[in-house]
């Protein structure tokens, strides 16, 4: 492959294939490419490719390259695909996906229909009922070449306010009245639901406003772009009388404040006690002041967070006598923190999922 910045033309990605499938397969297999087979009727695929077992047994693929890293692309590639296998003689065939690069969405989107893939960067997931085959790599987790497509993250403000507007209240919803309701220009807005959109996340309608969306699958995307202790600012306090009280404390105080991380998690789907209490609050310093906590790096149970934007104090909920973080932003904070927390993360949207007329509008 070329070393510059750009990735390789759809004649040079294929010229690479049987390359990658030879390094990926195990000792003892073998494999060939027949590349542009000739196809009936207008669409036709890109390649066969066969894969040999050592005691001689083949599995059949059909290929298609995409240049393209959009998500909702490869869907329409992946349809082109199974029609092609299901009206021609090569029926029992598995389906290939051959890119320069497959972000983490376009690869969770394939292993769901378990499709097999390789991108250029060494992601690789191939399979095969008959020969038995299994062989699974990991390559680059960011597009090495991107292109320059008007929003690219969902870092900032704007695209917090869109997120937690687009997961929070249930659609559908135009784009002017959700704008609204966020707080974000209509422009903002939009560029987050394209960026969704291409990662196949949302369905629109046909006035341009939205029909449907993976809410699970969004927040897991912007978790992608943010991060708790990254996007906001943090310090760590020690309360001498531990995490037990500091509830109490709050109420007393006025402060304003929204718990989140693992205290929170503990009022919808608790897996273990938390270690560390976390709180947004808006000036830190003040808060610890009124708490009558220390500073400390080590031993440290107390996390103050100065927010990236007041959305986090929008949509709070009130759990066994605790102010929460909306359940959208304490999965994404959750599934962006240390240790155990990612897998609180899983379990909160799991719970969500079964409750979910209990925090969405």
């Amino acid at each position: 492959m070329s070393n510059d910045n750009r990735p390789a033309t759809q004649a040079q990605t294929l010229s690479e294939l049987a390359n990658f499938v030879e390094r990926a397969l195990p000792p003892g297999w073998s494999s060939q490419v027949e590349k542009e087979p000739l196809g009936k009727g207008t669409w036709r695929p890109d390649a066969f490719l066969r894969v040999a077992s050592p005691d001689g047994e083949n599995a059949r693929f059909i290929v298609e390259t995409k240049r393209t890293r959009n998500p909702a692309s490869l869907l329409g590639a992946l349809e082109q695909l199974r029609n092609y296998i299901e009206n021609s003689d090569n029926q029992g065939a598995e389906p290939l996906i051959f890119s320069p690069y497959l972000s983490p969405r376009s690869k969770d989107l394939l292993e769901e229909r378990g499709v097999s893939y390789i991108d250029t960067t060494g992601n690789v997931r191939l399979m095969a009922r008959r020969p038995g085959l299994f062989v699974y790599t990991t390559g680059a987790t960011k597009d090495p070449w991107p292109d320059d497509r008007p929003l690219q993250s969902l870092r900032g403000r704007g695209a917090a306010r869109s997120v937690r507007a687009l997961v929070d209240y249930r659609p559908p919803y135009g784009v002017r009245d959700l704008a609204g309701r966020a707080g974000v220009p209509a422009a903002t807005l939009s560029r987050v639901i394209e960026l969704l959109g291409r990662d196949a996340l949302i369905t629109r309608d046909d006035k341009g406003g939205v029909a449907d969306i993976d809410w699970a699958g969004t927040i897991r995307r912007w978790s992608q772009d943010y991060e708790l202790r990254r996007s906001n600012r943090t310090a760590t306090f020690l309360d001498p009388r531990g995490v037990g009280g500091i509830a109490q404390k709050l109420t007393e105080t006025g402060l304003r404040y929204a718990t989140t991380a693992s205290l929170a998690a503990q009022r919808f789907a608790p897996i273990a006690p938390a270690r560390v209490a976390a709180f947004y609050v808006e000036d830190f310093a003040a808060a610890a002041k009124l708490l009558q906590l220390r500073p400390a790096d080590a031993g440290a149970n107390v996390l103050l967070i100065e927010p990236f934007d007041d959305v986090v104090f929008e949509r709070t909920l009130v759990r066994e006598g605790l102010v929460t973080v909306a359940p959208t932003q304490l999965a994404v904070d959750l599934l962006t923190g240390p240790g155990r927390e990612p897998s609180e993360g899983d379990e909160l949207l799991g719970w969500m999922k079964r409750n979910e007329d209990a925090w969405r509008t």
